[in-house]
């Protein structure tokens, strides 16, 4: 992912969690950020979900250049998962701030 860009996303499970509760944090330094269903699109399909997210420019921007972990939690009727911790990289920028049309 590219700093002050607007990335598509998309993460794999091996369980069905699409009436689930999902949570996606990615978390860089200080900065958590953590969507839920309201902002996930999750399609079940061959014993996975796949889980796609859009960040906007405002989110990118707060990454700084490095690494980015990031991790799916889920829970249904008491029942709670979590992924392993995958790691994504956020490259720099030369012109910095979020641009307009």
């Amino acid at each position: 992912m590219r700093r002050g860009t607007t990335p598509a996303i998309t993460l794999t499970v091996d369980y069905d969690i699409t009436a689930w509760t999902v949570y996606v944090t990615l978390r860089n330094g200080g900065n958590v950020l953590t969507l839920t269903n309201d902002a996930l699109t999750m399609t079940y399909q061959n014993q996975k979900t796949t889980i796609a997210l859009a960040l906007t420019q405002e989110q990118t921007l707060a990454f700084a250049v490095g690494s980015c972990e990031v991790q799916v939690r889920a829970i249904h009727d008491g029942t709670a998962i979590a992924t392993n911790i995958e790691k994504l990289d956020v490259k720099r920028i030369l012109k910095d701030g979020v641009i307009d049309e």
